[in-house]
Formats: structure tokens, C-alpha cells, sequence
């Protein structure tokens, strides 16, 4: 789909706690006040609803769709009739965990869902050492979805560090790219918005 022209975009921030129900109620609010600003297109953090960590991912993961969040997510976008991108929660399937990202379109309908598939493994000496291959299992597919406005590339986080993703999301018809992040502050500041430029300026998409 060619892109129609301008429409409003809003990227959500929120500080999570160790309680579920509360993140997602804080979400919620978020969403919804986003929708008052004129925001068509909304877009969760990674891990939204749980504090990002392997110690928590298994706790805190739920069936995609199915959980208590996907049910959120669904009603969030159809109350507010807009397109919204949850973030990513910690999945459980078949006992295996995954973090991932779903959509949902403005009639609350899942349109896609993405599993992340360069899981973050670093060990900087001296600044931070985290593995989530320790607990998670990556995804293996590609995603994209249609909107009124344009056709959109899903990612999660750390699978903007790897432009072969950028590219093949391109080829296939993209002319925005969304990856909701929760990067930490050692590689963050360095990394992030270097990549996203990166990425935009290799592949002539706009990058979120």
C-alpha cells in the first residue's frame, strides 16, 4: 500500500512496576491520552508489562493471544480506534519463552505478531552483562502489516543492530520501520539513535 500522507504517530513511555495489572491500567491511561492528542498510530514500549530482566520473564509470560495483556491490547485499540503496536510482553508457548510484539487494528483485531529474533546477549567489562538466551527463545519469521496509511516492518529492540532486517522489511514494501525498545544505558546512548538513522538512511524508510 502506497503511503497516503501524514498522519500522527505516538511513541509511549512508562515506568513499570512489579505489578501487572498496574502496568497495564498505566498503559492504558497512556494510550488512551495519546488518542486525545490526534495519535493514529500507537506504539508500547518493550516489555511494557513486566520489569525486563531473565528473572522475570518466565514469572510474568502469558499465552499470545489469550494472556490478560493481549486481551488489553485488544481493548485499548478498540477503544480508541486506532492501530496499536503493544510493545512486547514475555510469551509462554508449548513451554518455551519468547518476547514478543503484537498489533492490533483499530476495530481491536490482531494483525500481526512478532517474536524477537536477535535476542540481546552482551558482555561489556565493566558496564553491563545481560543474556536473554538464557530464558528466551528466538523468533525465525519476518513481519510486516497493512495499514490505512502505509505498509509497516516490526522489529524488537536489538533486532535494529542487524541491517539485513531493515533491508528484507524494505524489499518487501515498507516505508516505516517500528521497533518498541527498552535499550539499557550503556550501549543506549551510544547505539540507539545512531542505529535508527542508520537504518533509515540505508533503507530510505522512516524509522520508529
Amino acid at each position: 500500500m502506497a503511503a497516503t500522507g501524514k498522519f500522527r504517530i505516538a511513541l509511549v513511555q512508562l515506568l513499570v512496576g512489579a505489578e501487572k495489572a498496574a502496568n497495564l491500567a498505566r498503559a492504558q491511561k497512556l494510550v488512551e491520552r495519546a488518542k486525545e492528542k490526534g495519535a493514529e498510530l500507537i506504539v508500547l514500549p518493550e516489555c511494557f508489562n513486566s520489569p525486563y530482566g531473565t528473572q522475570y520473564f518466565a514469572s510474568y509470560a502469558e499465552p499470545v493471544p489469550g494472556g490478560p495483556s493481549s486481551d488489553a491490547l485488544r481493548d485499548m485499540a478498540r477503544k480508541t480506534k486506532a492501530y496499536l503496536v503493544g510493545g512486547s510482553i514475555p510469551e509462554v508457548e508449548d513451554g518455551k519463552y519468547y518476547n514478543t510484539s503484537t498489533v492490533y487494528s483499530p476495530d481491536g483485531i490482531l494483525i500481526a505478531k512478532h517474536r524477537k529474533i536477535h535476542l540481546f546477549d552482551i558482555n561489556v567489562p565493566g558496564g553491563i552483562k545481560f543474556t536473554e538466551s538464557d530464558v528466551l527463545k528466538p523468533g525465525n519469521e519476518i513481519t510486516t502489516f497493512e495499514t490505512n496509511f502505509c505498509k509497516i516492518g516490526l522489529g524488537i529492540c536489538y533486532d535494529v543492530r542487524f541491517a539485513e532486517l531493515g533491508q528484507v522489511l524494505s524489499r518487501r514494501g515498507c516505508q516505516l520501520l517500528v521497533y518498541p525498545g527498552a535499550f539499557n544505558m550503556t550501549t543506549g546512548p551510544m547505539h540507539w539513535e545512531l542505529l535508527l538513522r542508520a537504518r533509515a538512511l540505508d533503507n530510505q524508510v522512516f524509522m520508529y
